[in-house]
């Protein structure tokens, strides 16, 4: 997979949820309202994502405002009776699996793509998945770093299922998710898209790209690499981080009582591929996804 750098790209930034649940399944909403509570909250994008089931979403969208249709499908992985969750994006209303293919995630993967779609890995660690249990799915485009709903039981943040995919040669985005089921499971997660043009096919390109950034709180207004360091600037934070492979990597931390908006370090010779991780006074993080170096 060719990553983009989303801040060396022309275009705008739209804010997405790209797994939600509504009264299709175990959510406590209707479509409508699920859809109009994200615009009303600043979305420009949300995905409707019913387990096993999808939304007809015609005449959802507004002005600057999208509505996808999709799927959170269930594929049993091998090594444990916990299945997979992936989420399925960009699915044509009435989309369903032939028989054999919950047993196969592969096949899962490759029927949603042969239907225009896109997976995504769902919440790894609130799935109690180590990596070696879902080491040989392919072809999905990106995993859930962060996941609001599962922060009830502390298994929200998944990074540490991203590092062992980056370290194995998966280089792979990750986005920030609501997974909403109710009132209280949203707006916690979000992926910021740069888009040159709001649109289905644009969404798209962008998430098999890697052309966005995710968050909980901290914004980041740029992230590259030139002249052998790896150069970030972001809203006010505690903690700024560059993670590369395995122990490669530098931090800065702000003094007490004191932010910090900036961090620039040499990257390491040896460093395979660098991203950033920003983290605010309240514990709040962003995320940009790897360069490759």
């Amino acid at each position: 997979m060719k990553l983009r750098n989303p801040f060396t790209r022309a275009g705008k930034w739209y804010k997405a949820n790209l797994h939600t649940h509504t009264t299709t399944s175990d959510g406590q909403q209707s479509p409508p309202e699920t859809v109009e509570a994200y615009r009303k909250a600043g979305y420009h994008v949300v995905a409707l994502t019913d387990h096993n089931r999808t939304n007809d979403v015609r005449g959802m969208a507004r002005r600057n405002f999208l509505v996808l249709s999709g799927m959170e499908y269930h594929p049993q992985c091998p090594s444990t009776p916990n299945p997979h969750h992936l989420v399925a994006l960009n699915l044509p209303h009435g989309f369903g699996f032939d028989q054999d293919y919950p047993e196969d995630g592969n096949a899962c993967i490759r029927a949603v793509k042969a239907a225009g779609g896109e997976s995504i890995l769902a919440h790894p660690l609130w799935c109690g998945h180590r990596y070696d249990m879902y080491a040989y799915l392919n072809g999905y485009i990106g995993m859930e770093v962060y996941n609001t709903t599962t922060d009830r039981i502390g298994r929200a943040n998944s990074e540490a299922a991203w590092c062992h995919l980056l370290d194995a040669g998966h280089i792979l985005p990750a986005v920030a998710v609501d997974d909403s089921h109710s009132l209280h499971d949203r707006f916690g997660g979000w992926t910021w898209l740069r888009l040159g043009k709001l649109s289905v096919p644009a969404v798209m390109d962008a998430l098999r790209a890697g052309c966005y950034y995710c968050s909980t709180g901290p914004v980041i207004h740029d992230f590259r690499v030139r002249r052998g360091a790896a150069e970030v600037t972001c809203s006010p934070a505690e903690r700024i981080y560059f993670v590369a492979h395995t122990w490669h990597g530098q931090r800065r931390k702000a003094e007490a009582k004191k932010s910090i908006r900036k961090f620039t370090a040499p990257v390491g010779e040896d460093w395979i591929y660098v991203r950033a991780v920003v983290v605010d006074h309240a514990g709040r993080k962003a995320w940009t996804n790897p360069i490759l170096l």
